[in-house]
């Protein structure tokens, strides 16, 4: 279930689709993840001040908002695409 917490989500997926960036990961892709961390802790917050989630409280200007909007397409496209391959070599199973 989910309770509206951002960053609680993310965290369950993450340790679901083994992307903790304690993992054994190369330092590279580590620095990566964390950094994805770093956009999802400063994506929450935006959401509750100025998204339609919540009365508005801030109109950001475009080029914030596009900003926001891009990396939470790019957080999201890799989750997915990581999902799909973790099922693809049977590292998990389909959701059904």
């Amino acid at each position: 279930p989910y309770e509206g917490d951002l960053q609680k989500l993310y965290k369950r997926v993450r340790i679901l689709l083994h992307l903790d960036p304690k993992g054994g990961e190369t330092q590279p892709l580590h620095s990566v993840l964390l950094g994805m961390n770093n956009v999802i802790d400063g994506l929450a917050p935006m959401r509750n001040s100025m998204s339609d989630a919540h009365p508005p409280t801030y109109m950001p200007p475009k080029h914030h908002a596009k900003l926001a909007v891009n990396a939470a397409k790019t957080i999201a496209d890799f989750v997915f695409d990581t999902f799909e391959y973790q099922v693809a070599t049977k590292r998990l199973s389909p959701v059904r």
